[in-house]
Formats: structure tokens, C-alpha cells, sequence
């Protein structure tokens, strides 16, 4: 078995739409239910090599699409943006409408 990088998670919450429905329901099923590639494969109909393969690419995919768009890492910029503006005193209103935002 190959090591879950959790972070990936992240990545999915992002870019899940731009996903076949086959590479989300093997992610989902590896990282968010935690079931085992042969558990997934038996679900699929497909084998343990195979599931395991298809979430290797999906893994790669998400890396590109952070690597090409970068969402992640400009969200990750503006919760600090928005935690500077509550250090620095803005109006909860201000702050509850950055926080919807994100």
C-alpha cells in the first residue's frame, strides 16, 4: 500500500468538479471512507492494481491543477489576510463576510 498524503484532501475540496466520476468515487473511497484498494476494487468491479493506479493519477491530477491555478495556496493567503484584519481590529461584519467568502 502506498502512503496517504492528507493533504491531497485539501486539493479535492478544490478541485473535485474537474474530476471524472470514476478517479472521485476511488478518492473518496481511498482517502474520505478510508476503505482499502481491495475494498474499492471489489466495490468497482475492477482490480486492487488497478484502483490503486487510477488514485496514484488522480493524486498527480490535483497536484497539477494546484501546480497550474493555484486556489489552495491563495486561500491559504487570505485566511491569513483575514486573521491580520481581526488582529487588527475590523468589525465582525467585515470579517463574517471575508469568512462566507472563503
Amino acid at each position: 500500500m502506498f502512503e496517504k498524503d492528507l493533504s491531497l484532501s485539501l486539493l479535492y475540496d478544490i478541485y473535485s468538479p474537474l474530476l471524472s466520476e470514476k478517479k472521485r468515487e476511488a478518492f473518496e473511497g481511498y482517502y474520505l471512507s478510508d476503505l482499502s484498494l481491495s475494498e474499492i476494487a471489489q466495490d468497482t468491479g475492477t482490480s486492487r492494481q488497478a484502483v490503486r493506479d487510477l488514485i496514484s493519477r488522480t493524486c498527480t491530477e490535483l497536484r497539477e491543477y494546484e501546480e497550474k491555478l493555484g486556489l489552495l495556496e491563495k486561500r491559504k493567503e487570505l485566511v491569513a489576510l483575514c486573521e491580520k484584519a481581526e488582529q487588527a481590529g475590523a468589525s465582525s461584519e467585515i470579517l463574517d463576510q471575508i469568512r462566507e467568502i472563503l
